[in-house]
């Protein structure tokens, strides 16, 4: 082999090991920057806005309808995060950090020991809204894991049939969990 082969080999790696050096280093950077903020010093002001509406109209309509035929032994959460709902339980961690950051229209929990019982993926069938869309399969599969029930509902436009909503909710959770309403009363 010649000199210049040589030495353009040398350069070669010499490149390769100062780029993966400063890819390390400035790795480090970023992930260290949120410790060494003092956050009693920091303006955020002008950096984050409200989520208005955390609700749209439609969606409010029928979290107060729901809750208005929903049994006091249970409690209607909107917008609750996914991680929230289900945690890891050891080992893979792949379905876990698909549904990271995820969220549910609305999650029904059972008062007296606040476990979730029931997820309700409402949809707006309009062709201009795409605000209002289905359950990512990962969260179907997160959920349908832990045995938690999703309950598709149609957001109308019309009034709702109260019975027909509060007996599909009824019939889609836990048996034990009827039982238990039935119970009460």
């Amino acid at each position: 082999m010649s000199v210049e082969t040589i030495f353009g080999i040398v350069l070669v790696v010499v490149a390769i090991v100062c780029g993966i050096y400063f890819a390390i280093k400035v790795n480090k950077k970023v992930k260290n920057d949120s410790k060494k903020i003092d956050w009693s010093k920091f303006n955020g002001k002008g950096q984050l806005k409200k989520h208005v509406p955390v609700l749209w109209p439609k969606e409010l309509e029928f979290y107060y309808m729901f809750r208005s035929v929903l049994p006091k032994e249970f409690m209607i959460v909107p917008k609750m995060g996914v991680d929230e709902i289900v945690k890891p339980n050891g080992g893979n961690l792949v379905l876990f950090n698909a549904i990271k950051g995820k969220h549910v229209d609305f999650c029904v929990i059972k008062v007296s020991n606040m476990e979730p019982v029931a997820v309700l993926d409402t949809y707006y069938p309009s062709i201009t809204d795409s605000t209002m869309k289905q359950l990512d399969a990962p969260v179907t599969k997160a959920l349908s894991s832990v045995s938690i029930p999703v309950i598709s509902y149609e957001i109308l436009d019309i009034p709702y049939d109260k019975d027909k909503i509060l007996k599909k909710f009824l019939e889609a959770i836990d048996p034990v969990t009827l039982a238990e309403l039935k119970n009460k009363k």
